[in-house]
C-alpha cells in the first residue's frame, strides 16, 4: 500500500527535481522562472499572473489546477493508510473505546506556549493511554525539557524515562519539577533523567535498568519523542527494531533538513529540498502572505553577485519594512566594509528595478510550497516503509496528530510490533 503511494512520489519529485532543488534566493540571478517551471505551466501562468495568484480553481489555468490536486493527491493526507489521531481503535493494542483526554492544568503559561502545550496533550494522552492499558514504562527520545515526560507521569502516573543530550535541558526539567512538585500529584520518582547522545547504538534496557531497577522489561517498553529532530528519528526506528523489550514506537519527526539519511536508496534529498519540506501549506494558503523579506533576499542576491560575494549566509532577522534597510543590515552582517556599502538611493533604485518580478516570484515560491507536501510524504513514507519491511511490525500508520495551523510539522508514526 505504502509502496504505490511512494513510487508516485518519487515520480513527482524527478518530473519537478528543478522546482524542487533550487533555492529562491537564486530567483533573478539564475532565471529561476524561465529554468525551473515546465514550459506549458510558465506559459499559461504568464498569460495571467494576477488571476492565478489567489489559488482557485478556474478553467483559466487547468495546468495550474492539475498540478495544485497532484500535489494534494500525493500528499501524506491522502495516503490510504494516513489515519486521523482520533480513529486509532484498530492501530493501538488497547481495550477501550477513546482516548483519555487529559489537559495539562497544573503548568504555568511562561514554561510552555499554545503550540507545546497542544502538542503534547495530544501525544502525551495516546501515549499514556497505551502505556496505561498495557502497564508500560516511556521512553522519552530526545525528552528536552521533558514537557511530554511530565505530562505522562502527572495525567496518566505512567513510569518515564527522559533522555536527552542537553545537560542544560535536564536540569532545567528537574528545576521545573521541582517548582510544580506542590501541585502535581505524581510521585517524584515516576520520571527518571538520563542525560546521554541517542544513536543507534543507544542501550535503552540498560538505561531503564539504571533508573528503575524493579521493572520487568520484558515486551513491555514503549518509546515515544515528540519532534524528534533530523537523524535523531532514524536512530530511534533502527534501535526499536533492534531492541526486544519495545514492543511500541511513536513519534512525530522534524527537522527534516538536518539530516541526509534516507533508508530507501532509490531517491536522496537536496538540503534544498528537505528545507522545502518543511514549509507549511496550510499556514500559507491561510495568510496568503509571503513574506517579504523572500523577495529582498533574492533581490539583494543580485547586488552581491556584482560585487564579486558568492556564498553569503544572511539569516534571520532583518528589518523588513523597506529594501534597503534590509540590504544594509545584511551587508553589515555578513562584514561588508560600511564604505562599500551601496547607498540607500542606489539600494533603492536596483528593488525598483526588479519590483515587478514580485508576482511571479510570489507564485514561483507558492508552487514550491505545494511540492513541499509531496517531499513530507516521500520523506515520512521512506521511513515507514523501512519499518514495513523489517517484518517486525504487525501493525503501523501515519498519525496525523497536531492541528497543523498550530503545529506545521504535524505527522506522526505509530509501529507495533
Amino acid at each position: 500500500m505504502y509502496d504505490k503511494h511512494f513510487d508516485k512520489v518519487v515520480s513527482f519529485i524527478n518530473t519537478y527535481h528543478k522546482l524542487i532543488n533550487c533555492h529562491v534566493v537564486d530567483f533573478i540571478t539564475d532565471n529561476l522562472w524561465e529554468t525551473c517551471l515546465p514550459d506549458a505551466l510558465r506559459l499559461e501562468l504568464e498569460k495571467d499572473e494576477t488571476g492565478c495568484f489567489s489559488w482557485t480553481e478556474c478553467d483559466s489555468h487547468p495546468t495550474l489546477n492539475n498540478f495544485i490536486k497532484l500535489t494534494k493527491s500525493l500528499s501524506l493526507q491522502s495516503c490510504s493508510m494516513e489515519i486521523n489521531s482520533r480513529n486509532l481503535a484498530d492501530i493501538l493494542p488497547l481495550h477501550i473505546n477513546n482516548l483519555n483526554e487529559c489537559r495539562y492544568n497544573n503548568i504555568k503559561p511562561e514554561f510552555m506556549n499554545a503550540k507545546k502545550l497542544h502538542e503534547v496533550e495530544v501525544l502525551g494522552n495516546i501515549v499514556g493511554t497505551v502505556a496505561v492499558s498495557n502497564k508500560n514504562l516511556v521512553i522519552d527520545a530526545g525528552a528536552g525539557k521533558a514537557y511530554l515526560s511530565m505530562f505522562l507521569a502527572e495525567n496518566h502516573k505512567v513510569p518515564v524515562l527522559a533522555i536527552d543530550s542537553s545537560q542544560l535541558c535536564c536540569k532545567g526539567a528537574i528545576c521545573r519539577q521541582k517548582k510544580l512538585k506542590k501541585r502535581m500529584k505524581y510521585s517524584q520518582n515516576l520520571v527518571q533523567y538520563v542525560v546521554a547522545e541517542i544513536n543507534e547504538r543507544t542501550d535503552y534496557v540498560k538505561m531503564v535498568k539504571q533508573k528503575f531497577s524493579n521493572w520487568n522489561v520484558d515486551r513491555n517498553l514503549i518509546v515515544t519523542g515528540l519532534h524528534t529532530c533530523g537523524s535523531l528519528t532514524h536512530s530511534i526506528i533502527r534501535t526499536f527494531l533492534d531492541t526486544k523489550a519495545i514492543h511500541l514506537l511513536c513519534i512525530v519527526p522534524c527537522c527534516y533538513h538536518l539530516t541526509n539519511e534516507t533508508f530507501n536508496k532509490r531517491v536522496n534529498f537536496s538540503k534544498n529540498a528537505r528545507m522545502l519540506a518543511q514549509q507549511s501549506i496550510e499556514r500559507s494558503t491561510e495568510s496568503k502572505i509571503i513574506s517579504s523579506s523572500l523577495f529582498y533576499r533574492a533581490v539583494l542576491q543580485v547586488i552581491l553577485h556584482s560585487m564579486g560575494i558568492y556564498d553569503a549566509k544572511v539569516g534571520r532577522g532583518a528589518p523588513s519594512h523597506d529594501f534597503p534597510s534590509y540590504a544594509r543590515w545584511a551587508f553589515l552582517k555578513i562584514g561588508v566594509d560600511s564604505e562599500k556599502i551601496p547607498s540607500k538611493e542606489e539600494l533603492g533604485n536596483t528593488y525598483q528595478l526588479y519590483l515587478q518580478l514580485t508576482k511571479r516570484f510570489h507564485i514561483f515560491q507558492m508552487l514550491r510550497i505545494h511540492a513541499g507536501l509531496v517531499l513530507e510524504a516521500a520523506i515520512m513514507l521512506d521511513r515507514i516503509i523501512f519499518l514495513q519491511k523489517s517484518n517486525q511490525c504487525s501493525k503501523l500508520a501515519i498519525l496525523r496528530l497536531f492541528d497543523p495551523i498550530l503545529s506545521p510539522r504535524h505527522y506522526g508514526i505509530i509501529a507495533i510490533k
